[in-house]
């Protein structure tokens, strides 16, 4: 496992909670992060003490109370805020959305059971290292997205996670696990219920991923069910990687007042929607319904770009002919999304599993 770096700051809480008498790990995504050598963006801390308590142990630094009902309190330290939660299990959920109430728990398992996907379901603390009862070890080695027990029930709690999922996948890389994507799939219909900010917010965050064209091509039916403006999905990996130019590459074959509308829906301010409106203009129209093969030529990703040939294939044990070329094809679709690497040895190894 790799060694995780714990911040100075994030290494006296827990000891100063624990030093009380209260279990403490860090959890979620700073935990994926950090296994996966990435810089954690935050450390999030979940605890057996019950808020009051935490507030408690920490006399000498000022407590934000904005979540306590949750069960969150945001610690203003010299790192910065450090949000700490009080381990819970969330109660039946009403719209789709969030549950009715939480109730507060002394097991930091039953915390980890309510949470969307296994890698996001993690545990790390300096001395008794990993807990991961849902195996999120494992699929961040296979980049994998698994949801957390039933994925039906899971989007059925909160239909954000479909989108959720949509947008881990392009921002991690991973593929979604087969279970996951249908249950997905069957969910589409509750997207509808959500509102426009968080839509906006996490559709956002996918189309500035280095794997959002690759994502865009693989589940478009997801981001349709999210935009059902849009009768198709354009090619936005030649936009650059912000997040209004994504937007306008998204929406580059609408008309005007139909972008606007989309973008009205889903609460941009006035001064992004011109914004985005007008590099809509400025913006060549694509082909529609363009075959995957031409639009990756257009975009000049191609087979003779992948670092294996059809040869190698051949000598790993395939049989010559059109299976050769489905399997490249195949490759070439992992590397775009950022599933896989563009090494020889991480090609091999998954050419010979999809054999």
């Amino acid at each position: 496992m790799p060694k995780i770096i714990l911040p100075g700051h994030i290494g006296k809480i827990l000891a100063r909670l624990e030093g009380r008498g209260f279990e403490a790990w860090c959890v979620g995504g700073c935990v994926r992060d950090a296994l996966l050598t990435r810089e954690p963006s935050d450390w999030d801390i979940a605890t057996a003490a019950l808020p009051r308590e935490t507030i408690a142990c920490f006399p000498e630094l000022k407590a934000l109370e904005t979540g306590i009902v949750h069960g969150t309190v945001a610690l203003m330290t010299e790192g910065g805020p450090v949000e700490v939660t009080t381990y819970r299990v969330d109660g039946e959920y009403t719209g789709h959305r969030r549950p009715l109430d939480v109730s507060f728990s002394r097991d930091v398992r039953e915390d980890l059971a309510r949470r969307d996907f296994t890698v996001n379901a993690m545990a790390w603390h300096p001395a008794r290292g990993l807990l991961d009862p849902f195996g999120g070890r494992e699929d961040l080695r296979a980049r994998l997205l698994r949801c957390v027990g039933d994925p039906s029930r899971r989007f059925d709690e909160d239909a954000l996670r479909i989108l959720r999922c949509a947008r881990f996948s392009a921002v991690l890389g991973f593929r979604i696990e087969e279970g996951t994507l249908s249950a997905a799939l069957s969910s589409l219909g509750l997207i509808g219920g959500l509102s426009g900010e968080r839509v906006r917010d996490e559709l956002t965050k996918l189309l500035c991923a280095p794997g959002a064209g690759g994502v865009l091509g693989l589940y478009p039916e997801i981001i349709l069910a999210a935009l059902p403006e849009l009768s198709h999905l354009p090619e936005v990996s030649e936009a650059p990687p912000s997040p209004l130019p994504r937007w306008a590459a998204l929406l580059r074959d609408c008309s005007d007042g139909a972008a606007r509308g989309l973008l009205t829906r889903l609460r941009f301010p006035s001064r992004e929607i011109s914004e985005i409106a007008r590099a809509v203009r400025q913006l060549p129209l694509a082909p529609k319904d363009e075959p995957l093969a031409k639009r990756l030529e257009r975009a000049g990703m191609t087979v003779s770009g992948l670092k294996i040939s059809g040869r190698d294939l051949l000598g790993l044990g395939y049989s010559p002919g059109p299976g050769v070329g489905a399997a490249l094809e195949s490759l070439l679709r992992g590397v775009i999304s950022g599933e896989l690497i563009n090494e020889p040895g991480a090609l091999l190894e998954h050419a010979g599993k999809i054999m």
